[in-house]
């Protein structure tokens, strides 16, 4: 009966240390980073009162015969699932997704928690606000452009200034329009036909000329008056001509070319009489807009001043062809000298005609710094579009490889540029294809600039963020895990310590030996289940009472054992 008082007491101590579990979880359902425990109970020793018998010719076995005396706390585990990730909007909150701890320091031991709820103090360093514990990583070295292989302690460098560097190189990249070569102007007049009704050709006499095939009346006759006039490259010029019985139709040409050329500036526009009988004019290609004959009217007038109309109306010019000029397409880039002042490389690509060719020139600051060498070349295509060459010409008997400027701000001098138009062969620089001009650079340099914010990625990597656009890498955040987290030690505000149960701490970095990531401007919130505690109050609730029934009964029953002596 003594086993029964002690066994309901044992189940008092397990179901109130329960309660104790169930209390602690639920305190700390709103604390961040928390991880929710649980109790395991276990039977304490039992009395044996018959011991087992194995079976024996015709008599079978028996079990042996114990009695419990009660139970007893076997375990209390830290549970790790992964809790809810709450956006918060604040920089230095962090929280992990995947299995890893972040470290912390201070200074002599190390610390393990979930809770990323940092802030930065005074000297720039990520802390936990609580204690001032300082956030482990992997520093960058800048000069090897390297991690620490070892963790220690992250500092943002507020307040720290990222110095200029001049520019080196020049990136060019996308599409030089391949419809871009000049054209003429072209225009030709209705069908003039012959006295026999064929299509007139440049020996008719211009008496000849008739109207349609079938024609008697000439359009224009001896003693009339052709009066012509255009403007070509902004210049107005005209002309007359005198029919007689002797011209033809190539006189009358040769002279309206010859007025048509007579512009200042402009040479080699055509005209000719095409094998159907029309008359042609043509301004060169190579000209574009400068030799287009803009506005030709032709018109014969008879001796007594009358207009011919007939002669007018199929004379007349219609155009073709408009004129164009090479294409120009222009990319302005802003380059860097050692002092940091900007500079605008200007580079002008113009067509070549009849080759797959641009000719490209360099100005500075619009003309205001000198180009010193490598103002100027060509860059060539081949046929499928590709870059085929990007070439300087030549400068006092050498080829350069660079733009070399000089800089007039008291930065070095010269500034030599590499104007990078792609891989040879290759697609990822300037291509000439049939598309919509569309030109883009990139430069390595950059003016000063001081720090400004910093962020950090997924794979915990702190980058610092300049006002001048530079972003450097400051270090990696340090993540540990262990081979048995629930063997860690709790230590408060939401620490942990290992333990010799929980394995030495792997200590890398997300994404690099731990597959974890992490969210900035975000928290993880507990893991507490409220209704699996609710739950579980009201079993060690119900444990409690039972147990304590236990323990009334077994003085009932005593009492009544003591009554039988009366």
């Amino acid at each position: 009966m003594l086993r029964s008082l002690f066994s309901g007491v044992t189940g008092l101590g397990t179901n109130s240390t329960r309660m104790d579990v169930i209390g602690n979880n639920v305190a700390n359902v709103n604390t961040i980073g928390f991880k929710t425990s649980r109790v395991t109970f276990e039977e304490t020793v039992s009395q044996l009162l018959r011991g087992a018998t194995g079976p024996v010719g015709a008599l079978g076995g028996s079990n042996p015969v114990q009695i419990g005396n009660g139970a007893r706390l076997g375990s209390l585990d830290s549970v790790f699932t992964q809790g809810g990730i709450e956006a918060t909007g604040v920089d230095t909150d962090l929280a992990i997704q995947g299995r890893a701890f972040f470290v912390l320091s201070d200074g002599v031991n190390s610390y393990y928690t979930r809770a990323g709820a940092f802030q930065l103090d005074g000297h720039g360093q990520l802390v936990n606000p609580t204690n001032g514990f300082v956030v482990q990583g992997f520093a960058y070295d800048r000069a090897t452009g390297t991690f620490a292989a070892q963790p220690s302690s992250l500092r943002i460098p507020l307040g720290e200034a990222e110095p200029a560097k001049q520019t080196t190189v020049i990136n060019y990249r996308g599409n030089l329009e391949a419809d871009s070569e000049p054209r003429g102007s072209r225009a030709q007049s209705g069908v003039l036909y012959d006295q026999v009704g064929e299509f007139a050709t440049s020996t008719v006499p211009l008496i000849n000329l008739r109207a349609d095939s079938a024609g008697v009346v000439p359009l224009v006759e001896e003693g009339d008056e052709i009066r012509f006039s255009a403007t070509v490259n902004g210049e107005t010029v005209s002309g007359t001509f005198a029919v007689t019985a002797g011209n033809t139709l190539a006189d009358l040409i040769a002279s309206l070319q010859a007025t048509l050329n007579s512009a200042a500036g402009v040479d080699g526009i055509t005209v000719s009489v095409s094998a159907n009988g029309q008359v042609q004019v043509q301004s060169p290609d190579e000209l574009g807009t400068d030799g287009a004959v803009r506005g030709l009217t032709i018109q014969a007038l008879d001796a007594e001043g009358v207009t011919r109309d007939d002669f007018n109306s199929i004379i007349a010019m219609n155009e073709t062809q408009k004129a164009r000029d090479a294409g120009n397409f222009v990319e302005e880039t802003t380059v860097y000298d050692s002092l940091g002042f900007a500079h605008v490389v200007r580079l002008d690509f113009t067509r070549v005609l009849g080759t797959n060719q641009f000719t490209w020139k360099a100005t500075v600051d619009g003309g205001d710094t000198p180009v010193l060498v490598g103002g100027s070349g060509r860059v060539t295509f081949n046929t499928d579009g590709s870059l085929s060459g990007f070439s300087y010409d030549p400068s006092l008997g050498v080829i350069p490889t660079r733009l070399t400027i000089g800089p007039t701000s008291g930065a070095a001098t010269p500034l030599e540029i590499e104007l990078n138009a792609g891989t040879i062969g290759g697609f990822d620089g300037i291509t000439l294809l049939r598309s919509a001009t569309s030109l883009e650079a990139t430069q390595d340099g950059f003016t000063q600039g001081s720090l400004v914010d910093f962020r950090v990625d997924r794979n915990g990597e702190v980058i610092t963020l300049f006002s001048n656009g530079v972003t450097r890498p400051v270090g990696k955040l340090a993540l540990a895990d262990f081979v048995n987290p629930a063997g860690l030690l709790r230590s408060g505000d939401n620490l942990f310590q290992a333990s010799l149960n929980s394995g030495d701490p792997l200590v890398a970095t997300a994404g690099s030996g731990i597959e974890a990531s992490i969210f900035s401007g975000s928290l993880e919130q507990s893991n507490v289940d409220l209704a699996r505690e609710f739950t579980n109050m009201i079993l060690a609730q119900r444990g409690f009472q039972a147990s304590a029934r236990v323990i009334t009964t077994s003085d009932e029953v005593l009492s009544e054992l003591l009554n039988i002596k009366r």
